[in-house]
């Protein structure tokens, strides 16, 4: 099963990208579309369960916007996002069937686990409904969400759990296979070599042949010259002013937001247990028994704390702070608001471990009066509404430029527009560089004068203007034929010495053919998951994946043209991994290959369930989003 999937790492990575993905924020796709998704377009409905076109848009957002942050690129991307989202679906269903159970406080947990909804690393109830009041989603419609979310990890883990299991003989193969050292023999054969085997000039008519066949490579880019009107944001809200007013009317609408809920000073001591794993929670059982132990030996709390505490994520000496009911989780809580001022709680068994809780003192909850929180008030409401200001303000813009046809017809009836509007000296092609460049595609699409849709960068709003366009063309044969002419004889070259290389190391192996072109043959060991063997190659990775799986003994039937020189390549030996080295490689491997095996068991076991499901996909939804369905 590994090397299968070895030879076929683009498919390995496509699955293991949505994999990361899936887990990076899809509860949050619903986030904008809150409870209008219902009446919303449908997209693909899978079985009696739908999903629907904003659904497919936000997730599609969502999924572009981490691969960018990754680093990762998909093709098709749009279609292997929507495959993901039936196939959520159809897991889901398979997860009802087998009537998994969420319980309400798994559901508690795993939101108050989420950093959206925390203040300074806690869980904040007045956070959390803010949040979904601004995304217009109410707490049953997210926890709903949410519970869907802890049945697919459960079913997963399950699934995963069941065939993720790795033998030792595993591993050592599969150190062995990576950490092995091919000895490789190479020789270099100039191109010009073969020079001789191609007459000096193409006839007119295999002149003409050849820039038929070829003549796209000549094809001269479309040129765009732009001007742009670029709106700050930052600037905006910095202008925008609230009044008293509006902030008193916000402050009686939401006095339980500025309100001081009853609170504890708290320190803590906390041993966390990894989830389901019986050994993980004797461990942190017998640690924490010992740290009670010690504190009823008379111990100071926090000399104790920074003992048993874990240095790099506790604060100093389990100083927590002064914690507000409603703020954490609500195990910890329960423990902090059962304690006495001036004590420390027994062990208590909390969703994530074990915690012993000192309590300095209580602290009273307090109301605040507007003129308190006045300026608060109206930071919060400057933000909220002057985006909201912001985006009224750049449409109204953007309309008016609309009206006056474009930015270059406005700015000769409203001068005072041009503080707002850059124009570009240089024209750009689809291979520059730009600063938007995901608005480069669009903006080629437009005609010369059309104005493009609002693009929001950052903090900046952009309407741009096609200012000129030159077309892209392909020259005539007459305007390139010295550059076709040396294109045609190197090709012609290269083509005589591929086929000549390939009969003679088919024919006399690799010696003799280094040999026969005086060619003399160098040595080169490397361990066989080397990366760098890439750059030393010319970054030709179907060469290296080549090399990598060719066997002791065996040339490269294929020369590889790199630069001006053909390289003809023999695996003289291949030695073992050093097998004393294997437990330092061990854990990784281990994990590496229960990866593969679970999500390997994961996608068979969705692709069986959806056998006996019926998928109906909207055409209409498919062809605008340009999305093709592989039968």
């Amino acid at each position: 099963m590994l090397s299968s999937i070895r030879n076929n790492r683009k498919a390995l990575s496509i699955v293991l990208w949505l994999v990361i993905i899936a887990f990076v924020a899809t509860i949050f796709v619903v986030w904008g579309v809150g409870e209008k998704t219902s009446s919303s377009t449908y997209a693909v409905k899978v079985g009696d369960k739908v999903i629907t076109e904003n659904e497919f848009i936000m997730q599609n957002r969502v999924v572009e916007e981490e691969l960018k942050r990754f680093g990762g690129e998909i093709d098709n991307l749009s279609a292997y996002v929507l495959q993901s989202m039936i196939e959520k679906k159809v897991l889901l269903m398979e997860a009802d069937k087998l009537d998994i159970p969420v319980t309400k406080a798994e559901i508690q947990a795993y939101i108050s686990s989420m950093p959206a909804f925390q203040i300074n690393g806690v869980f904040n109830m007045q956070q959390y409904e803010a949040v979904l009041k601004n995304n217009r989603t109410t707490p049953a419609s997210f926890e709903a969400n949410a519970s869907d979310e802890l049945k697919l990890m459960k079913i997963r883990g399950l699934i995963y759990q069941s065939q993720s299991v790795v033998s030792q003989k595993e591993i050592e193969n599969e150190y062995n296979y990576r950490m092995s050292t091919i000895n490789l023999d190479y020789a270099t054969v100039p191109l010009n070599s073969f020079e001789n085997k191609v007459s000096a000039e193409p006839t007119d008519a295999e002149l003409q042949e050849y820039y038929n066949l070829i003549k796209e490579a000549y094809r001269v880019p479309a040129e765009i010259k732009l001007k742009y009107a670029a709106f700050n944001k930052d600037k905006f809200i910095e202008n925008y002013e609230v009044s008293d007013e509006i902030a008193q009317n916000f402050y009686n609408n939401n006095k339980a937001i500025f309100n001081q809920g009853e609170g504890a000073e708290v320190s803590m001591i906390s041993i966390p247990v990894n989830a389901n794993d019986n050994e993980s929670d004797k461990a942190a059982l017998a640690i924490i028994n010992k740290a009670y132990d010690e504190l009823k030996s008379g111990k100071a709390f926090a000399e104790v704390a920074n003992t048993y505490n874990d240095n790099n994520t506790s604060p100093v000496d389990g100083y927590m702070g002064v914690i507000t009911k409603g703020t954490t989780k609500f195990d910890v809580e329960n423990v902090i608001f059962n304690t006495k001022a001036e004590s420390y709680s027994p062990v208590t068994k909390v969703s994530d471990g074990y915690v012993i809780v000192y309590v300095h003192k209580l602290v009273p909850a307090k109301e605040f009066t507007f003129e308190e929180k006045k300026d608060e008030i109206k930071a919060t409401i400057k933000q909220d509404a002057g985006r909201d200001a912001f985006n009224t303000y750049t449409l109204n813009e953007y309309t008016k430029i609309l009206n006056n046809t474009n930015i270059t017809e406005l700015l000769k009836k409203e001068p005072e527009f041009a503080s707002f509007v850059t124009t570009e000296d240089d024209y750009i092609t689809e291979k520059d560089t730009f600063f938007l460049p995901q608005a480069k595609e669009n903006l080629f699409m437009l005609d010369k004068g059309a104005v493009s849709q609002r693009i929001e960068d950052d903090n900046v709003t952009y309407i741009f203007e096609v200012e000129d366009k030159k077309p892209s063309y392909i020259p005539e044969l007459a305007e390139v034929k010295q550059q076709l002419l040396i294109d045609y004889k190197v090709d012609k070259i290269t083509k005589e010495g591929i086929k000549a290389l390939e009969s003679d190391i088919a024919g006399e192996g690799f010696e003799k053919t280094a040999a026969k072109y005086n060619s003399q043959v160098k040595k080169l060991s490397f361990v066989r998951s080397n990366a760098d063997l890439e750059s030393l190659f010319k970054g030709d990775a179907a060469l290296v994946a080549t090399v990598q799986n060719t066997k002791s003994g065996q040339a490269l039937q294929k020369p590889y043209l790199l630069d001006d020189n053909f390289y003809i390549f023999k695996v003289s030996s291949i030695t073992p991994a050093d097998m004393a080295k294997l437990n330092d490689y061990k854990d990784t491997i281990q994990n590496f290959i229960a990866s593969v095996k679970g999500e390997t068991a994961i996608t068979s076991y969705v692709s069986k369930a959806m056998e006996k499901v019926e998928v109906k996909y909207n055409k209409d939804f498919l062809n605008r989003n340009n999305i093709t369905i592989q039968k």
